[in-house]
């Protein structure tokens, strides 16, 4: 009929897959972020060199970024995924061998890691804009972004508990293991396009150059067989100017970068914070550190449903973004000035207080989801996944320079209060650019040889 068009079970297993593949990099990433405590103290690290320890990862995913959204763009992003969490797998098995080895070598296992992981979310993006009706997408990215948040839980749930028992590259090996595990699903149950085989071809890419499942550039591709001449006069035809002039993405950039450089200097330092400022142990911090993540799972699937409700009764694209991403910048904004000011004097009164106002921080942050989160899906669906990539190098960059700079802070300052009045700030620039630039309308009109297609 006229309704929504529904998910097929194929199509739910497709995304279900790609949500654990997103689980599974927060774990990967955050087994670090734990680890680095007894790692640092048994390696005699300083705040410096954790910095730069946690921060590599990041260096290495915003390099990566771009060539891997070009590649499942261009080619099969089931197989594209598949490498990409091999690869950061086995190297995730290794980090503990390389850092007995030195931190240079410790440094290029997690800058490896980071560039393989920069694979995961442009690749479901563009999952989500094939298998998944328009009017669904902001629950099913929203789906993606608290399993995210879930990773993270879990890590911080587990971690723990294995280096308390002495043991803290356990964690790598453990972590490191479950995207080979995935992938034994994963080869067998997805496939590029909802009506390709999946045996069809061998990358899977049959569909690609089809009527209703055009390659990015509009002209036919091969796969592997066309060759690095076919890839790079396919990258060559990819509407670069479009992309560069739209303010709307722009917008959506900025709020990510921000979004970045709250969430990753609490990424990396949470663990920190408990345990220097109050004292408290690695279980005890990681508990603190854990409940924040908890409450961003639960609001970014609840701001994902919320969004598409709206959507559906009829509001305004435009108009449900910025609801959302307004949320999700100045809920943030205004927690982080909080522990700023309550951390003047060293502390924010008691682990309870300073929790709680990471746990409104994290979890407000979560409406991002069906903000920015989402925003790309309404730019272009098609190409949602190298947008993604695109943003990711701005956010990314930002990201890694707030973990950084907070390790330098705590260095030189010992004020974890500048370090959150830092965050804050940027949660408000990034706020204030979505809200005056950001537009939900299409970046390619309808008969544009780039224009979405109809079907989904």
């Amino acid at each position: 009929g006229g309704g929504v068009p529904e998910m097929t079970r194929q199509a739910y297993v497709v995304i279900g897959l790609c949500c654990l593949c997103g689980m599974i990099s927060s774990l990967d990433r955050m087994a670090m972020s734990v680890a680095i405590v007894p790692l640092s103290t048994e390696l005699g690290y300083s705040d410096t060199i954790k910095g730069s320890v946690s921060s590599i990862f990041s260096v290495g995913y915003t390099v990566a970024l771009l060539p891997l959204a070009l590649a499942q763009a261009l080619a099969s992003p089931k197989y594209i995924m598949l490498i990409g969490v091999s690869s950061w797998s086995l190297l995730t098995l290794a980090t503990p061998a390389a850092a007995q080895a030195g931190v240079p070598y410790l440094l290029a296992a997690r800058a490896g890691v980071g560039a393989a992981e920069a694979v995961t979310v442009p690749t479901i993006q563009t999952f989500v804009s094939r298998w998944v009706p328009k009017q669904q997408r902001s629950r099913a990215l929203a789906l993606l972004y608290s399993c995210l948040q879930s990773g993270t839980i879990l890590a911080l749930l587990i971690a723990p508990q294995i280096v308390q028992r002495g043991d803290w590259p356990l964690v790598f090996t453990a972590f490191g293991s479950l995207g080979f595990m995935w992938a034994a699903f994963w080869v067998p149950l997805s496939q590029d396009y909802p009506d390709a085989s999946p045996q069809s071809g061998t990358l899977g890419s049959r569909r690609i150059g089809s009527p209703n499942a055009r390659s990015p550039a509009s002209v036919p591709l091969k796969g592997a067989e066309g060759g690095l001449a076919q890839a790079v006069a396919s990258a060559k035809a990819l509407p670069w100017g479009d992309f560069f002039g739209c303010r709307g993405l722009w917008a959506a950039t900025a709020a990510h970068a921000a979004n970045n450089w709250g969430l990753y200097v609490s990424l990396a330092w949470l663990p920190t914070y408990f345990n220097s400022v109050y004292g408290l142990d690695l279980a005890q911090s990681s508990f603190y550190s854990l409940l924040p993540y908890a409450a961003g799972a639960i609001t970014s699937g609840m701001a994902g449903v919320a969004a598409d409700k709206m959507l559906c009764d009829g509001m305004d694209a435009t108009a449900v973004r910025k609801i959302m991403q307004g949320i999700g910048s100045f809920g943030p904004l205004t927690c982080m000035a909080a522990l700023a000011l309550l951390s003047q004097d060293g502390g924010a009164g008691s682990p309870e207080a300073a929790s709680a106002l990471f746990v409104a921080a994290v979890g407000l942050g979560g409406a991002s989801s069906a903000g920015f989160g989402a925003s790309l899906q309404d730019i272009s669906g098609r190409y949602s996944g190298l947008l993604y990539g695109l943003t990711s190098i701005c956010s990314s960059i930002t990201g890694a320079v707030g973990v950084y700079e907070t390790g330098v802070i705590l260095d030189t300052t010992h004020s974890w209060s500048l370090a959150f009045a830092t965050a804050a700030a940027s949660y408000g620039v990034g706020g204030v650019w979505y809200a005056l630039g950001y537009s939900a309308d299409p970046l390619f009109p309808k008969g544009s040889p780039h224009a979405d297609d109809d079907e989904v």
